[in-house]
């Protein structure tokens, strides 16, 4: 049986396409469970020597259990947030003290911000998909309040998601960070060539 030689382009694009196929597959199996995929522990990920401003927000976070009003008032406030992307710092999350001033930031500084607004524990900070079909990294926040966990991403929504009314091709997570520590998602080891800011 004779190969036929594909010109490189179409292996990447062919390798890419499973990639996309794969992480459906996994985030779908998540659906079914019809739990959010909270992932495994980790002592590391690719993303921890940007992360300096966010560990200082998580840290800095107490017991407060903020209600559903308030907490959907503040993913509408972080949604009115001008969008502005970073190019001079594309990795690393600007502090929510400058989100604030400013009233504007990317997806990983509007999650920072509403993370420390909410002041709880509860609360993860998430780099992933937020559509495997767009092939660019997002970050947002899982919270777990009194309904269960809920999705908060005042970059493109303004008001919380419920994980199981979504495709399961949206918000596939690849790590997440908490108070407590670092988790790796299903998903990590197949995007992990991906950087934490290339997402748009």
């Amino acid at each position: 049986m004779k190969s036929i030689a594909l010109p490189a382009r179409s292996h990447a694009t062919l390798r890419q396409k499973l990639i996309t196929a794969l992480i459906i597959l996994m985030a779908s199996a998540r659906a079914i469970g019809g739990a959010i995929d909270l992932g495994t522990p980790t002592s590391r990920t690719p993303y921890d020597q940007y992360l300096g401003p966010l560990w200082d927000v998580l840290h800095s976070l107490g017991g407060n259990q903020p209600d559903m009003g308030t907490v959907e008032q503040l993913v509408r406030e972080g949604r009115a947030f001008r969008y502005v992307f970073k190019k001079d710092q594309p990795y690393v999350p600007q502090t929510p003290a400058e989100t604030e001033s400013t009233k504007s930031g990317d997806c990983k500084a509007k999650a920072l911000w509403l993370a420390s607004k909410m002041g709880s524990r509860n609360v993860r900070f998430v780099v992933g998909k937020a559509s495997v079909e767009r092939n660019v990294n997002h970050a947002w926040l899982i919270w777990e309040g009194p309904q269960g966990w809920l999705i908060l991403d005042a970059t493109m929504f303004s008001k919380p998601l419920q994980p199981d009314r979504l495709s399961p091709s949206d918000y596939v997570p690849s790590f997440s960070y908490s108070p407590s520590g670092r988790y790796a998602h299903a998903v990590a080891a197949i995007i992990a060539g991906k950087k934490y800011g290339d997402h748009l």
